[in-house]
């Protein structure tokens, strides 16, 4: 099928507390698309810094960027606004501090080889200093997946190395969003908030096409909040996950997909600590680490998870880390946490 050129695709990136020089690398990556049908849509989440001022400088340069100032709803809550005030027949999400390969839109455009596709997506390279790591989708072939077949994407999606898991990435028809009323979850402010969106995502899509281009550049941050010690972070991912539950069990793939889920918070326990609550960017001290973590423990959704997960199905460094967990070995994951650190300082 030959697309046409009136194919509008809606760019929508929230922007709060982004460095200038990343904000204004994403901005020009997507205004230098060779496709040039699309809006770049910048919804300023009340950003305290200069973010908004620059969002309308670029609103100035070019007609096809649109500003939205709003008080701070979160990531979720921005990109509704988005999807909200769209106007194309595609949604595409870019993390303000990421950017894409100038090709991206038309790239993905071009793929679309049926008319009902609902979902197109790319892997991404993950870009960490100058170290450039592509990210592929693992146990996903390229292709159109039909049907029930599009129940092994959902699955994926809480596959920790899948790779897909997130909002970006994707091309999504904004008349399958609206219809199925699809929209990310504005009471998930941090944490798993693309997990969640994505696992709806795939409950109803009918037809998504996978092809093998790298054409998102996700920014890996060492000091963003997932990856230091925020308590109140750490009850946000478990919400989530609490949501993301509630939707499996409505699921018709319900059977498969708690068996996924709970190998996944498997990894969440495993990063709250070593990267948490026992890493270097937590001061306190080691009896209140211990104290709050153990209290982190007692959460019904990770005493479960630590009681059902299939062990098997998880690799042995979490095995090992999962093993000190239960007999209480703090002190080590303490150690670990400061290896840790230390092994990412010299990269």
């Amino acid at each position: 099928m030959e697309v046409s050129m009136s194919e509008l695709i809606s760019i929508i990136i929230p922007v709060y507390k982004v460095p200038e020089n990343m904000l204004k690398d994403c901005i020009e990556s997507c205004m230098n698309q060779t496709w040039k049908n699309i809006e770049i849509i910048l919804v300023d989440d009340e950003s305290p810094d200069k973010c908004g001022e620059i969002c309308d400088r670029y609103k100035d340069q070019d007609a096809r960027v649109k500003v939205i100032h709003q008080k701070n709803k979160g990531l979720s809550g921005a990109r509704n606004t988005g999807v909200k005030n769209a106007n194309g027949k595609w949604i595409m999400f870019v993390d303000g501090d990421d950017y894409i390969d100038l090709r991206m839109c038309k790239n993905l455009i071009k793929a679309i080889s049926d008319k009902d596709i609902d979902v197109v997506c790319c892997p991404y390279i993950r870009k960490s200093g100058n170290k450039l790591i592509k990210c592929n989708f693992e146990g996903i072939h390229t292709g159109l997946y039909v049907n029930d077949e599009c129940k092994l994407l959902q699955e994926k999606v809480l596959v920790f190395n899948a790779h897909f898991s997130s909002a970006y990435g994707k091309l999504i028809r904004r008349e399958f969003l609206i219809k199925n009323d699809i929209f990310h979850n504005e009471k998930l402010r941090q944490g798993a908030e693309g997990i969640e969106f994505n696992i709806r995502v795939f409950e109803k899509t009918k037809k998504v096409l996978i092809i093998d281009e790298f054409l998102y550049y996700y920014i890996y941050n060492d000091n963003s909040i997932s990856n230091k010690h925020d308590e109140k972070n750490h009850y946000y991912v478990l919400k989530c996950f609490e949501t993301i539950k509630d939707n499996i069990v409505k699921s018709k793939n319900k059977d498969e997909l708690l068996k996924l889920f709970y190998n996944r918070i498997i990894y969440v326990i495993t990063t709250t600590a070593i990267s948490g609550y026992f890493s270097p960017s937590n001061k306190e001290n080691f009896k209140i680490k211990k104290d709050k973590y153990m209290k982190y423990l007692k959460q019904p959704i990770v005493a479960e998870s630590l009681k059902l997960a299939d062990y098997k199905e998880i690799n042995m460094l979490n095995r090992i880390v999962i093993l000190l967990i239960k007999f209480k070995m703090f002190r080590i994951l303490e150690f670990l946490g400061y290896t840790r650190k230390k092994m990412k300082s010299k990269k």
